[in-house]
């Protein structure tokens, strides 16, 4: 969405401004964050139940404060997609909260919550999501995490399951909000425990090949192991405590670039002893919107710096080589041109670009020079013949 539809607004809001301050009046501004009460309602009566509504009751604080705002967004193209991942980190805009109320009856608890809301940071954060849809597009994404609750004397037993329970878990959670998972069935088939094994080996160049070869943009590669800890007695109760970490990485396949790296820990208690796979279960649960976070910050981050793109031509030799560099030095946001190689008239260049990858397309297409036709493209690279 072009800023320049803005511009007309955006200067008479300055003048404006301005002019107030001048005259020495107060300017009225929106609050950043605001005070809501709202509930929220799960199945059962135990703490689960309660957490899983506690967590409702916050979501709700939320769409009340930010309400206005996001009426406003839902004729925006998109608008669903950007909604649910700017929901998912529904902890992140609440900035205090307390539980006024809890209620548990016909099977149900119910969570009534008091809560300050920052309402600017949801509209920056709807802003920073909305800029990775439009302008990066959905990654696809191939998630391969291996796991334990087997423990040696020299450390965890990694072991290669290629549907685990955390892996499932984020898998889940990342499909409920409109990312682009690789088809599952095609992963397993192929290659998905080649990707495990690359993981466990700390290869990152390999990972980034295998998820190359189902054109995926990113692979997210980790490990996840639960550990039990103690027992603690509360009363007359007796809980186990368990220790679980999920470690991540994000890969940029075309490139082997790590995009992110992040830790997740939960110590949580159990009712009961060897309850490693719903440790594992809760670790996923709750790391998944974390892990849906980095990646769309990381992957918008790339988006909004100067980034090389490969770029691959047919159809030229040198001599139009030096045609086509002199004039594409002058597009604006080139900031520089590496030829890699001429091979049998495909020309390999790396470009360094400030803006857009779609925007450099349409900028090649308009060269006077020398002619090209883009005939693929992905998020980290262009291929083009020389139109004669």
């Amino acid at each position: 969405m072009s800023i320049s539809r803005y511009m007309p607004t955006l200067l008479t809001a300055t003048v404006l401004c301005a002019c107030v301050a001048a005259m020495g009046q107060d300017v009225k501004r929106e609050p950043v964050d605001r005070w809501e009460e709202a509930k929220g309602t799960a199945a059962g009566t135990d703490l689960k139940a309660q957490d899983e509504a506690q967590q409702l009751a916050l979501r709700a604080a939320v769409e009340q404060a930010c309400g206005l705002f996001i009426k406003g967004q839902t004729k925006v193209q998109d608008y669903q997609t950007i909604y649910d991942k700017v929901l998912s980190n529904t902890v992140g805009y609440v900035l205090e909260f307390k539980v006024v109320k809890v209620t548990k009856d016909n099977e149900k608890t119910t969570v009534f919550v008091r809560a300050r809301v920052s309402t600017q940071k949801f509209e920056e954060n709807w802003a920073h999501i909305a800029h990775t849809v439009h302008q990066a597009g959905n990654p696809r994404v191939i998630i391969a995490i291996v796991e334990t609750t087997n423990w040696t004397p020299t450390g965890p037993a990694y072991e290669v399951k290629e549907a685990g329970v955390v892996q499932s878990k984020i898998e889940d959670f990342f499909n409920d909000k409109g990312i682009q998972l690789v088809d599952r069935g095609t992963a397993e088939k192929v290659s998905k425990r080649d990707i495990l094994l690359a993981s466990l080996k700390d290869d990152v160049t390999e990972v980034a090949a295998l998820g190359a070869k189902f054109k995926a943009d990113v692979v997210i590669v980790g490990t996840a192991s639960a550990k039990y800890g103690k027992q603690i007695t509360l009363g007359e109760a007796t809980l186990h405590q368990y220790t679980a970490t999920l470690n991540i990485r994000a890969v940029q396949t075309d490139s082997a670039r790590i995009l992110a790296s992040k830790s997740f820990n939960i110590t949580p208690s159990m009712g009961q002893q060897n309850a490693e796979d719903k440790v594992l279960a809760k670790l996923g649960e709750e790391s998944a919107p974390k892990v849906l976070a980095a990646v769309v910050e990381s992957w918008s981050k790339r988006e909004n710096v100067s980034k090389t793109i490969e770029l691959m031509i047919s159809g030229m030799d040198r001599k139009t080589w030096k045609t086509f560099e002199a004039e594409a030095l002058k597009i604006r946001g080139v900031q520089n041109l590496r030829l890699r190689e001429i091979t049998e008239s495909m020309a390999t260049i790396d470009v360094e670009y400030g803006m857009n990858i779609n925007t450099l397309a349409d900028r090649l297409e308009e060269l006077k020079d020398v002619k090209l036709e883009i005939t693929e493209q992905n998020p980290n690279r262009l291929k083009a013949k020389v139109v004669k």
